[in-house]
């Protein structure tokens, strides 16, 4: 073993050489293939709409955004709503983050005595199911793209934060009314449900033909399109 030194100077300047070019490559693939899958990622995501829908008109019915949604309590008392908002879904399972949204809340004793109000933000999505069904013959959409094409049936569970600093969830079902196919059960009611700190106002309150109110749909968004208040 002559020159000891020598010899294993060499070899760790070898071995660093390689570890080097090793960590070089990593270093310039690894983003590579990090950005290759957010961009895979990136095309899977869909963005949704969710309103609850003002009937401007019952003759054709035409849809547009602004109305208002109410739940009762156990006892009678009641929760109404309005707003609309976007979420995210990838290969039909809703992101928890990537969330818009809110709208007007209020509350009323069992007698109709309001006993409060002020405002509410969605703060992230629980979950979401697309429902099967198909958007009415001849209704106006003013909120989508007017071709009905992009509405959808389904029920959304969101979390809130109202105005008081109180949470809770918010449920949004949509019942397509066409006649189909594909047709939407009976199970899949309109309207919606919501929690605010520890009241449950879990009994919707059901639409009734010929008067506005208590009425959602959702919409596919074209990417980069954000929910508004029209």
């Amino acid at each position: 073993m002559k020159h000891p030194n020598t010899q294993t100077g060499q070899f760790v300047t070898r071995y660093s050489r390689r570890a080097l070019l090793a960590l070089l490559l990593g270093v310039a693939v690894g983003p590579l293939a990090a950005w290759t899958a957010r961009a895979d990622d990136d095309q899977a995501i869909t963005k949704m709409r969710w309103d609850l829908i003002h009937i401007a008109s019952f003759s054709p019915v035409t849809i547009q955004a602004g109305g208002e949604d109410s739940a009762k309590a156990n006892e009678g008392s009641m929760i109404t709503l309005t707003g609309s908002g976007t979420f995210l879904v990838r290969n039909g399972v809703g992101l928890p983050k990537g969330v818009t949204g809110g709208g007007t809340w209020e509350t009323f004793d069992n007698t109709g005595k309001n006993t409060g109000g002020g405002t509410y933000k969605v703060t992230s999505l629980v979950s979401w199911d697309n429902a099967p069904g198909s958007p009415g013959a001849g209704a106006v959409d003013k909120i989508g793209d007017g071709t009905l094409a992009d509405n959808r049936g389904g029920l959304v569970v969101l979390r809130i934060e109202y105005s008081d600093g109180s949470k809770g969830v918010l449920t949004v079902s949509c019942h397509q009314p066409g006649a189909g196919p594909p047709t939407a059960p009976d199970t899949v009611f309109e309207g919606i449900t919501a929690t605010k700190s520890y009241v449950d106002y879990w009994n919707r309150v059901a639409p009734v033909g010929g008067v506005d109110g208590n009425r959602t749909l959702f919409h596919v968004l074209p990417g980069g399109q954000d929910a508004d208040n029209d």
